[in-house]
């Protein structure tokens, strides 16, 4: 039966002038899974994050911004390559500027082809009824309305109204247009009461000028061809771009991941002013490996203590720790992770397994 590695919880305690120095050589290792500082020691605080995390958390939030523009994604990375310093702020800088260029002119075209979408959608009526715009409103005398109903019921309603002189009512498709001449007496808007409890819905007049709806449809048209083109030529400035700086946001990406993992590492930590404590899970195996590695980091300034270790049931889940002799009090309860050493046949599929965290 495929088994987890045992783990081991350890104690990390030194100077807080090489707390850097530990992060630094610890993050190097890809061995320790941090346990969260719940600040129940008295006199010790979680930490600050190291300076520049701000920075680098800003510049990630914007990396993964413009590969959400672009459509970046992991298939999408070509050869590795170093991001330094200069890139971080000139080349990102560069990238940032032309991708929202281009994203806000695409918000913009798509915005006006909208907009086009809806005119053409409002003009449509009036080509079915096929009167000229300027016949349908602008009168003194005479109150137009277009819409969609019922006809007869329209014509039944204007014949019995008695502010109603004379009328006609001209329908095409569903669509129609009545025309009324009111008394003399009559108030304004007379429609409005005539046509209470009737089926009918109201359509407005664009303000198109004159004209033709149908003609005026086929300018809409042609507008909206000439917007899909120039549409269609940003998407294709937008996929070269992707394909220019993919490489470079991703390894971005990655680059300031670490950075923001490393800078706000402290605030899992134990710290007074002069001093921190951190504490995490290690596989027992690299329990020495880790030892060595902070001795020859930072001297005798840190001390690594092994506190407990993992027993796991017949499942592979951890079901109990068990106290190390020399190990000190373990504050920061949490349970361990689970890491798999797997054999030759299983380990390509690790990768699947570790999307999801120890």
């Amino acid at each position: 039966m495929l088994r987890p590695e045992r783990m081991s919880k350890v104690s990390v305690t030194g100077s807080k002038a090489v707390m850097d120095d530990v992060i630094e050589a610890v993050h190097d290792l890809h061995l320790v899974h941090l346990s969260d500082y719940d600040g129940s020691w008295e006199g010790f605080d979680n930490g600050d994050p190291v300076e520049g995390a701000e920075a680098a958390s800003e510049k990630l939030v914007t990396v993964r911004s413009l590969e959400n523009i672009l459509d970046v994604d992991a298939a999408d990375a070509g050869p590795s390559r170093i991001v330094t310093e200069e890139a971080l702020e000139e080349e990102l800088e560069e990238v940032r500027q032309e991708a929202n260029r281009l994203d806000d002119r695409r918000d913009e075209l798509a915005e006006e082809l909208r907009e086009v979408d809806e005119q053409i959608g409002s003009m449509a009526p009036f080509a079915t009824l096929g009167m000229p715009l300027h016949l349908l409103s602008g009168y003194d005398s005479l109150e137009v309305r277009v819409g969609e109903g019922n006809a007869d019921a329209i014509r039944e309603a204007l014949r019995d109204a008695a502010v109603v002189r004379e009328f006609e009512v001209q329908e095409a498709d569903g669509v129609l247009a009545a025309y009324v001449y009111p008394e003399s007496n009559a108030r304004e808007n007379v429609l409005e009461d005539v046509f209470v409890g009737i089926d009918f819905t109201t359509i407005e007049v664009p303000e198109a000028g004159e004209g033709d709806p149908s003609e005026y449809i086929e300018e809409l048209r042609h507008r909206k061809q000439r917007l899909e083109s120039k549409l269609d030529t940003v998407e294709d400035e937008l996929q070269e771009l992707r394909l220019e700086v993919a490489s470079f946001l991703l390894a971005a990406e990655e680059r300031l991941s670490i950075d923001v993992q490393k800078s706000e590492a402290p605030l899992q930590f134990a710290t007074t002013e002069n001093a921190f404590v951190a504490e995490g899970w290690i596989p027992t195996d690299d329990v020495d490996a880790l030892r060595a590695t902070v001795s020859e980091t930072v001297g005798d300034r840190v001390d690594v203590e092994e506190l407990e270790r993992a027993s796991y049931d017949q499942h592979g889940d951890p079901n109990h720790t068990e106290a190390v002799a020399d190990g000190g009090t373990v504050s920061m309860a949490d349970e361990p992770p689970t890491v798999q050493d797997n054999n030759e046949f299983v380990s390509p599929f690790e990768s699947l397994t570790q999307m999801v965290g120890r």
